[in-house]
């Protein structure tokens, strides 16, 4: 009866850990195996977990070539040779506070609880207005605000908080186009015990503030192209701007070295 109770109880244990644990990437920018090049879609279609409706004529889920580079020579560096074509809005605007379930020209997965969500993609056009948007349906996950003239590549990431359900990608005003996106468990600002740095550094809008410093820091800032912006030493907390864009901040104290993304609007 035992070796029963356990042939039963040790796979629900095992299937509740995967279910816990979701770390996906759906990467349209360099798998040709799983995003070989294709024609628009004209009718709903699941591919590795990734489900894309179109729900009307446009060029929505066009895979073709289109080269692109992110965080140039660091680490995070990402090089597309393909791109996944939004094709046009999604029907709806959650800037109105409730909208938050697209109509047409969306994508969604189910995630089983709380993720990060992280999202590589450009302007397919420079005119604006343009949004990128992640939702639960019901409410807003994150979003981006297209910025006139700027087709440089962009990047977002954020954390869903909720419970299990489906989360969805779409646009407003005009279409993005998209290059890699990723889910993981593991949640965006979940301190990394190896890091000693008590010195931080964040963004919210076009403010970009160092904080917690309690030793000399060296900071220096990149673009995603990889140019130095920005050099400076500080002892102390400090703030300033930063042109809308996305960069790598990093930073160095006598107790080591750490990288932190930052995107400015």
């Amino acid at each position: 009866m035992r070796k029963i109770l356990l042939s039963i109880i040790l796979p629900v244990l095992f299937f509740a850990v995967a279910a816990q644990a979701q770390n996906k990437v759906w990467d349209f920018g360099t798998d040709e195996t799983t995003w070989a090049p294709q024609a628009a879609l004209t009718a709903t279609t699941t591919i590795d977990g990734l489900t894309m409706v179109p729900n009307d004529g446009s060029g929505f889920g066009i895979i073709e070539a289109n080269s692109a580079t992110w965080f140039a020579g660091t680490a995070d560096e990402y090089i597309s040779i393909n791109r996944f074509k939004g094709g046009g809005n999604s029907g709806v605007d959650p800037s109105d506070g409730v909208t938050f379930m697209p109509t047409k020209r969306y994508l969604t997965f189910p995630v089983t609880g709380p993720v990060a969500v992280k999202i590589w993609f450009r302007q397919s056009g420079t005119s604006i207005p343009r949004d990128l948007w992640v939702t639960d349906g019901t409410a807003e996950v994150t979003h981006f605000t297209g910025i006139a003239d700027n087709t440089d590549p962009q990047y977002i990431e954020a954390n869903y908080l909720g419970e299990a359900g489906d989360l969805y990608i779409f646009f407003a005003g005009n279409a993005y186009n998209l290059y890699k996106i990723e889910i993981s468990s593991t949640i965006l600002g979940v301190s990394n015990p190896a890091t000693t740095i008590e010195t931080n550094i964040r963004s919210n809008k076009n403010r970009v503030f160092v904080y917690n410093t309690k030793t000399t820091t060296d900071v220096k800032i990149y673009s995603i192209s990889g140019a130095l912006v920005k050099e400076f030493t500080t002892s102390s907390d400090i703030d300033f701007s930063l042109k809308s864009g996305l960069y790598i901040a990093t930073l160095k104290t006598s107790e080591g070295q750490k990288s932190v993304k930052l995107s400015t609007y």
